[in-house]
């Protein structure tokens, strides 16, 4: 049992460290974002995309995106991170409204998609997939 409890606080505590880095403006989505993936990452928030586009940032383990950012369009987002140097292995899962998500996975493409109404169970097993799936390709 001991051995047991070792190995889950170990992998709790790695995963303490991974960084998550969120855009979305609806303050409600925000906290909900918030009291789900605290308890298991760091979570970081950005404003607007804007400043994924300036690169003011520190490196996350994974992006979150809205689909619907002001000023910005998530295909442009998508693009600049995906093709720069310092951000093209960071998985990006887009959260979006209920719209062709066929039509959103080939405007951007990000390497996953959750739509709105998502369960708090979903997103998670969407987030450590995500987060999983990239320190593995290191």
């Amino acid at each position: 049992m001991r051995y047991w409890f070792t190995i889950w606080a170990h992998q709790n505590r790695k995963a303490m460290n991974r960084k998550i880095l969120i855009t979305e403006s609806d303050v409600d989505i925000r906290l909900l974002l918030s009291s789900l993936l605290r308890k298991h990452y760091q979570v970081f928030f950005l404003n607007d995309a804007e400043q994924l586009l300036e690169g003011s940032f520190e490196k996350p383990d994974l992006f979150i995106l809205n689909n619907q950012m002001p000023g910005v369009s998530i295909q442009e987002v998508c693009r600049h991170l995906k093709t720069n140097i310092h951000t093209r292995k960071i998985p990006i899962l887009i959260i979006a409204g209920s719209e062709d998500i066929d039509a959103l996975r080939e405007k951007c493409p990000g390497d996953d998609i959750i739509t709105k109404p998502f369960s708090g169970a979903e997103l998670l097993a969407k987030v450590h997939s995500a987060i999983d799936i990239n320190i593995t390709s290191r």
